[in-house]
């Protein structure tokens, strides 16, 4: 309890200086604006996003004879921005999204699918531009991972399990952009959960884009995401890669990576379990 006052007094003091400020101006609001002014953090794993990736895995000291596919549907779609003064502006909205999980056994021989873990996450977001280098970023969402009817029959399930994935969570992110660069960092609290387990993770990565002089459609992205959770001893969980974004900015471009991750389990309620992939993704948004 003490933690969640401690981000509770924190939230308060990041974003009340900017509410009152911006209170003693004029303020134009926006419904349903488009985009977002806290960019899409592409390295997340749990950030809301339209995204698939086929990986091969390494568990156990051996690469298995499977593939693990991920994807990702999700928004993060504004109800309302705020425009203040000094280029300032504000926004609040919803921030939704499904990650089904399926493997793939013998994908060379029988390629048998198997539907292993579909998880949820839903809630609010808070963003505010500072200006045009610094944006910051507050949620309050619920998550919960749910086995596949696939994985619970193949394995026999008979009975429920400690589920670690079922909570609600708050967290705050801040970033820093210059072109090609951006930066961020994102401290978060569980304050609530079906089973009680330590509250805190730390976040932090960045991104490169770098756009082509000669083609306006095409830009190289590099990046890398450091996830730690207190209830795996803050381990260092690490996804990175790099590809091409193909596309304009303003007309939904596609981004097409190779990328590699090592780290525990993102998803379901097998956090324990410490994976490496390897493979292709592709990322995409529709708002």
């Amino acid at each position: 309890m003490r933690v969640i006052l401690i981000l509770m007094v924190w939230l308060l003091a990041l974003f009340l200086p900017f509410s009152l400020r911006s209170q003693e101006t004029d303020k134009k609001a926006e419904w349903l604006p488009k985009g977002n002014l806290f960019p899409t953090l592409r390295f997340d794993y749990r950030e809301s996003q339209f995204s698939g990736g086929l990986y091969g895995f390494h568990n156990s000291g051996q690469w298995e004879n499977r593939a693990f596919a991920i994807f990702s549907a999700g928004i993060r779609r504004n109800i309302v921005r705020w425009h203040h003064q000094n280029n300032r502006s504000s926004e609040l909205g919803i921030d939704a999204c499904v990650f089904p999980q399926f493997i793939f056994e013998k994908p060379f021989e029988t390629l048998k699918v198997i539907f292993f873990n579909l998880d949820f996450k839903f809630g609010l977001q808070y963003q505010y531009q500072i200006n045009e280098h610094w944006r910051l970023r507050g949620r309050f969402y619920h998550v919960s991972a749910h086995l596949g009817d696939d994985y619970i029959i193949k394995n026999k399930i008979e009975h429920y399990a400690v589920n670690r994935r079922i909570y609600e969570m708050l967290d705050f992110s801040g970033v820093w952009v210059k072109s090609p660069l951006m930066l961020y960092g994102t401290l978060g609290c569980i304050v609530h959960a079906t089973y009680e387990q330590p509250p805190i993770f730390i976040q932090a990565g960045g991104q490169w884009n770098k756009a082509s002089k000669k083609l306006s459609w095409f830009q190289w992205i590099v990046g890398i995401d450091i996830r730690c959770e207190q209830v795996n001893g803050f381990r260092p969980c690490v996804h990175t890669g790099a590809g091409l974004v193909l596309g304009k900015p303003d007309h939904f471009p596609i981004t097409v990576m190779l990328d590699y991750y090592n780290g525990n389990l993102p998803y379901s309620l097998y956090n324990e379990v410490f994976i490496q992939w390897l493979g292709a993704s592709l990322y995409f948004d529709v708002f």
